[in-house]
């Protein structure tokens, strides 16, 4: 399992979910939703989905299995 956290600054590049502080539209399997603090998000196996920050934010994501190639995610020594 991976957890990490992000902070994002306002016009961000779309990413992932899980919002700990500010606001983000997220998308899965085109449908749109705007998440605020305390809301999550369960994203299927395989199903697209991007997240657009609508400002300042800062999100948790919670990947199982682990996925290895999460941006800033450090290689195994």
């Amino acid at each position: 399992m991976t957890f990490a956290h992000y902070e994002i600054g306002a016009g961000a590049a779309p990413l992932h979910e899980h919002v700990v502080a500010g606001e983000v539209a997220l998308s899965i399997a085109g449908e749109e939703q705007v998440l605020t603090a305390g809301c999550v998000a369960v994203v299927p196996p395989g199903t697209p989905h991007s997240v657009r920050p609508l400002g300042p934010c800062r999100a948790v994501i919670a990947d199982h299995p682990l996925r290895p190639n999460l941006p800033g995610l450090s290689p195994p020594d």
